[in-house]
């Protein structure tokens, strides 16, 4: 059985890009709004719309005092410089178009409930949603933790700014405020309206509302990006981006206003990615150091998500209760729906499938051979695939302070790229499923990376690999290698436990086609992430690198910006951080496209002003297809299939279970 939509979109709380142009016009933004939301479709049938709270009272129909007070303002209007009859006819008209519009876009939101009521129903409250992940995690720290299983974690428990409804727009919704007001192309002002409080729970007792002030200090630690001890703390992955804000003010607990230094294309991205889950001043004040001394602490957590951690058994499980008091609700029914949610901690994938097997599993996702197997097995269960937001990728280190440092000689980190067999690791780890990719943060299927047919005429993805073994064995030879010469590769542990036996494809791979010797150190995730601010590292193959929402800008200015915050590489060409830091200030996401594929040819090595000077310090393999099935029970919202973990949207609190199915295997918590 395929995938069935059992969910409509949520018009209300979402704004697309047409909306959004529409909502900025009337408070007078224009252009600046609609580049901060990025360059999604512009068919309002197609894509969910709503403004923030100020902007949606911007598009409904003005109450009887307003009404009566626009002749005086029309009136004093005409009194200003430039304010004559003309104008007056001018902002009548205006003013009629909003109008209609707003009464267009009410008719059509009730419409849609309407037929939302019809398709959907009420959804079922209770059941323990089980699921797998990895067993790779690095702490609570909201700010701090850099690994997959934390993220996934944070989407249930805490809220952002902003979340991420669909990242093919993108399209943002409220979370903890609405969307911002941006009156100009350096200011957001955030109203802290949606109604969310703490848990009732040390140390929030009671459940106290989050306020602004909550939103200044936990945007302050991160531009500090300091630990206990108020020494500069790497691991603030996202303190460069935050660092971009020129101000943050408090009018009032309701009210936060951000300004940026300069105009910034990706600050609304910045408020709602990863590492931007807001936690209340009382555990920044408690738990900064406690973070990261008592990392499986399930009781240094404090939000006001919709799921409650209660339970943390390293390498078993992460159990979350539901939260009573969650502040969302949808079609007038408060989220989330489930009483609990429970992360089972495998590292092995044939433990995956033989927990969903016995039925201890609600949903996995496997190799494309295992989802077949048990797609067969189980012709009822419900089959799905979406793309790998995380595409894999090889690391080098330009740290030219490393005397022992391998890949200084660009021609050798190239002739790694160019011996890449990417067919070969696609088919070995993806049972095929996935196509490769170019540059870090671009995905084929986002319309930023290089198209699939340009991409496999590339040295390093040609099809055919005899010539790019010819080719990167006269680079290594150019660059004097010898023979032999040993290169360590640390290769994450995880990776080895997930797709056995892929330490020893990278190691034929790269021998057979460069004639040098690979060391494989097998190494926990966590640990390769405390090697990196250092900059003493070998290089490391596979690692994931985070590709957001497909517009690279803010993480290509953290990450290929000479002192970047996640630079941990060192990579340093000047003409490519020229370019980066133009996007950033470019509010067009049309122009910021041209400058993308612009910086993609120099990463690559092919831009024939820079050549290799300008190579990446990552060779991008390939993103996956993630396939996966699910129990006949569980109930998705349509948009789960198209936004990642680590974008922010904790698409969870709107899953469901249909507890009269005859498969629902009631509560198992």
């Amino acid at each position: 059985m395929e995938r069935r939509n059992y969910w409509q979109r949520m018009r209300r709380s979402q704004m697309s890009r047409r909306a959004l142009l529409r909502a900025s016009g009337r408070a007078g933004v224009g252009a600046a709004g609609l580049a901060l939301v990025g360059c999604g479709d512009d068919d309002d049938d197609a894509q969910p719309q709503a403004a923030a709270q100020a902007q949606q009272q911007q598009a409904q129909p003005q109450p009887a005092a307003q009404q009566q007070a626009q002749p005086q303002q029309q009136q004093q209007q005409s009194m200003q410089p430039g304010g004559g009859q003309a104008e007056q006819q001018a902002d009548q008209q205006a003013q009629q178009q909003v109008q209609q519009e707003s009464d267009a876009e009410a008719q059509d939101e009730q419409q849609q409930a309407q037929q939302q009521a019809v398709a959907v129903g009420n959804r079922q409250y209770g059941g323990n949603y089980s699921i797998a992940t990895l067993p790779n995690w690095d702490g609570f720290d909201p700010h701090r933790a850099n690994l997959a299983h934390p993220f996934q974690v944070f989407n249930d428990t805490m809220g952002r700014l902003v979340e991420m409804y669909n990242n093919q727009g993108p399209i943002y919704a409220p979370d903890l405020s609405s969307l911002p007001e941006i009156p100009d192309a350096e200011t957001y002002i955030f109203r802290i309206d949606q109604g969310a409080y703490f848990w009732d729970q040390y140390p929030t007792e009671g459940g106290r509302a989050f306020t602004a002030l909550d939103a200044e200090a936990n945007i302050t630690r991160q531009i500090e990006a300091l630990d206990a001890d108020g020494v500069p703390d790497a691991r603030f992955a996202r303190a460069g981006q935050y660092q971009q804000t020129a101000s943050v003010d408090v009018p009032d607990e309701q009210t936060l206003v951000c300004k940026t230094d300069g105009p910034n294309a990706t600050y609304l991205e910045t408020v709602h990615m990863a590492y931007s889950f807001m936690t209340s001043v009382e555990a920044l004040e408690l738990w900064d150091q406690q973070w990261l001394n008592e990392q499986f602490n399930v009781e240094l957590v404090s939000g006001c998500g919709p799921f409650i951690p209660t339970i943390y058994e390293p390498e078993i499980r992460l159990h979350l209760e539901r939260n009573p008091d969650y502040h969302r609700s949808v079609q007038g029914q408060q989220m989330p729906f489930l009483d609990s949610v429970t992360w089972n901690l495998f590292a092995d994938e044939t433990a995956i499938e033989t927990a969903y097997r016995n039925g201890d599993l609600d949903a996995v996702s496997l190799n494309a051979a295992a989802t077949e197997g048990v797609a067969a097995d189980f012709p009822e269960h419900i089959r799905y695939e979406r793309g790998v937001v995380l595409p894999l990728a090889m690391r080098f280190n330009y740290n030219t302070e490393w005397a022992e440092n391998p890949w200084l000689d660009r021609r050798v980190p190239y002739a790694f790229h160019v011996a890449m067999d990417r067919d070969l690791i696609i088919d070995s780890v993806y049972l095929g499923k996935g196509k490769p990719s170019t540059i870090q943060h671009l995905n084929w299927y986002h319309g930023w990376a290089i198209d699939q047919e340009t991409t496999r005429t590339l040295p390093g993805y040609r099809p055919n690999k005899d010539e790019d073994i010819a080719m990167s064995r006269q680079l290594i030879d150019a660059a004097g290698v010898e023979e032999g010469t040993e290169y360590t590769l640390i290769v994450a542990d995880i990776f080895e436990g997930l797709y056995p036996g892929s330490s020893e494809l990278y190691t034929n791979m790269f021998e057979s086609a460069l004639g040098v010797s690979i060391k494989i150190e097998l190494t926990p995730y966590d640990s390769i992430f405390g090697q990196l601010p250092g900059g003493q590292f070998p290089g490391h193959m596979p690692i994931w690198v985070g590709a957001g929402t497909g517009d690279p800008t803010g993480q290509w200015n953290a990450r290929l910006v000479f002192g970047g915050s996640e630079n941990w590489e060192r990579y340093n060409h000047p003409p490519t951080e020229e370019i980066v830091k133009k996007m950033l200030v470019t509010l067009d996401p049309e122009a910021r496209r041209e400058m993308a594929r612009e910086v993609s040819w120099i990463l690559l090595g092919e831009d024939e002003r820079y050549g290799l000077d300008g190579f990446a310090a990552f060779s991008v393999m390939g993103n996956g297809i993630e396939t996966g099935i699910h129990q006949p029970y569980i109930q998705f919202p349509e948009h789960a299939f198209n936004v990642w973990e680590r974008e922010g949207w904790h698409w969870r609190k709107e899953t469901s279970m249909d507890t009269t199915h005859p498969d629902f295997p009631g509560n198992r918590a």
